[in-house]
């Protein structure tokens, strides 16, 4: 497994870097590009916080490199109102034509009829591509790839780490072998956690930022890991995950031990860039 090669993305056959940059914390402009150019990073997700530096970005990139850029917009869907202005009006800033993904957040419930009738309405219309969800409630998504609850989303954004691996028996273990969702994961670093030497085990060293999302990227059901950097040093740092490459079994074994011990002593969620 190389982590430097971009991967199909499910069943959308878009083909995807490992790692994603999200805009959220505040990564500078001049950092993404180089992220695109010199490390093949083409999976850029605008969200809800701080997007004028990928803003930026996008709109230096797009004109010599659309074809290979992946521009995800995140959107709250509150019943799907608004959603085909919000994608138009976002397409006019970026000045592009059209967006690769739209991500429908915070999704609780299965889908209404009237929001299943905005994404085909959206998806005809030829302004986006590919629609997917993203949600905590893990259950959900299980149910959705067994086909017990019907959703027409073509990828998942699930929370996973070493701390919360939930997704390995209420997600992963329910991919269909053909025709399956791309699997987005964010919070690779549980808000940070897992780099806090004060919440290791006794002896133990924390982890670095890479070694979290190699960490994540070494299941096979995982296409993409989005970082959210709040500095270029910080981006360097994430991406070397890629040169790496996989956790062999004593790494793994040592993060999931880290992973095990923070979720005995701490759950809550702290806001934290990474």
């Amino acid at each position: 497994m190389n982590f430097k090669e971009r991967v199909p993305f499910g069943k959308t056959g878009l083909m995807m870097s490992r790692i994603g940059l999200a805009s959220g914390f505040g990564v500078p402009t001049a950092a993404i590009e180089k992220a695109f150019h010199e490390y093949g990073v083409n999976y850029l997700y605008l969200s809800m916080l701080k997007r004028g530096h990928m803003v930026r970005a996008i709109r230096n990139l797009a004109p010599k490199h659309r074809d290979e850029l992946r521009i995800v917009l995140a959107k709250p869907t509150f019943g799907g109102f608004f959603l085909q202005s919000f994608v138009e009006r976002w397409l006019k800033k970026l000045k592009i034509e059209q967006a690769d993904l739209v991500v429908l957040q915070a999704q609780r419930k299965p889908l209404n009829q009237k929001l299943v009738d905005r994404i085909h309405r959206l998806r005809d219309s030829g302004k986006v591509r590919f629609v997917g969800m993203s949600s905590h409630e893990r259950p959900l998504f299980g149910k959705i790839a067994r086909g017990e609850v019907k959703a027409p989303v073509d990828f998942f954004q699930i929370r996973y780490n070493a701390v919360h691996t939930g997704a390995e028996q209420d997600i992963f273990s329910h991919l269909p072998q053909e025709n399956r969702p791309g699997i987005v994961i964010f919070t690779a670093t549980c808000w940070g956690k897992l780099l806090k030497p004060q919440l290791m085990p006794a002896g133990e060293r924390p982890l670095a930022p890479a070694d979290c999302y190699r960490f994540v990227l070494s299941h096979s059901d995982v296409n993409v890991c989005v970082t959210g950097p709040s500095t270029a040093a910080q981006m360097e740092e994430n991406l070397k995950a890629l040169d790496a490459g996989p956790l062999d079994e004593e790494e793994m074994a040592r993060v999931r031990r880290i992973g095990k011990h923070i979720y005995s002593i701490d759950s809550k969620p702290p806001l934290l860039a990474r």
